[in-house]
């Protein structure tokens, strides 16, 4: 089976439209697969992510859940630990790109799952209904109309191909209240 078909493997799909600038930065916590191609190269994970505002926590998991790197974003940087190793760097695009070989936009992606734009970044809704937005063409895909979030965004820019298929959303308190 090829990685396209086992990413696009929902019963139905209707294009999402992006939504206007999100005013609040919700928390969330998002489940889902990941695939990356870089210039013809492709790689297929499983991922968890935990989104507050000013943190992001990060976890890329094999097929079978074992962690092969995590990325944790906060006020003081952003850390990336992969095979026993730990870098660190100011932003995740910076670090990403130096580590892996290619930008993950994370800063920009929080909004994008959720289908909205960026706010404060220039944006254009194309005419089939894709979203570019710093140099990225956004993609939304969703299993029926009228739901809340994108399920599939596919993201493309200088010969990457960034696949996001969202499983499960679930609530993420910011803190617990005793």
């Amino acid at each position: 089976m090829t990685l396209p078909l086992l990413l696009g493997a929902c019963a139905t799909q209707v294009a999402f439209r992006p939504q206007q600038e999100m005013v609040a930065d919700a928390p969330f916590a998002l489940s889902g697969r990941l695939s990356v191609q870089v210039d013809g190269k492709g790689q297929l994970a499983q991922f968890d992510w935990t989104h507050a505002a000013g943190r992001d926590a990060l976890s890329v998991n094999t097929p079978l859940g074992n962690t092969v790197a995590r990325v944790t974003r906060d006020a003081a940087g952003v850390v990336l630990e992969a095979d026993g190793k730990r870098w660190q760097a100011d932003d995740v695009e910076t670090l990403t790109e130096q580590v892996l070989g290619w930008p993950l936009p994370l800063s920009n992606l929080v909004w994008w799952v959720r289908g909205h734009r960026a706010p404060g970044v220039p944006a254009v809704t194309l005419p089939d209904g894709a979203l570019e937005q710093q140099g990225w063409q956004i993609r939304f895909t969703a299993d029926e109309a009228g739901s809340a979030y994108p399920r599939r965004i596919e993201l493309s820019r200088d010969g990457i191909v960034l696949r996001i298929v969202a499983s499960q959303w679930r609530p993420y308190p910011l803190a617990v209240t005793p």
